[in-house]
């Protein structure tokens, strides 16, 4: 895989809370000398830590999606997520994408 491609894929999908997991582990990440480029895909009960008015602090290169099916099925609008989040048709098919391309995935 071209270096500069490198990509870790962080999935949550349980709790809200978790989402914060995500973006501290997302910061460890880019602290490293590794190169990568992180997203993190939330699809499920997670899903509710991405609404509200508070902004998420993004570390950089980091992109953080919601799946749009979940969103549908818990009858959450793309236009209640923080600013900062950006939506998938679908988690697993975006991860498993991501996966034969050669990312990392790490459920957290």
């Amino acid at each position: 895989m071209d270096q500069s491609r490198r990509e870790v894929i962080l999935h949550v999908s349980d709790d809200p809370d978790d989402l914060q997991r995500a973006l501290d582990a997302a910061a460890g990440l880019q602290a490293t000398d590794l190169g990568v480029r992180v997203r993190v895909i939330v699809n499920g009960p997670a899903l509710a830590g991405l609404t509200g008015t508070d902004a998420i602090e993004m570390p950089e290169h980091t992109q953080v999606a919601a799946c749009n099916i979940g969103l549908e099925r818990r009858g959450i609008d793309p236009d209640e997520l923080r600013p900062e989040v950006q939506t998938v048709p679908s988690a697993v098919t975006t991860i498993v994408q991501a996966q034969l391309d050669g990312a990392a995935y790490i459920r957290i």
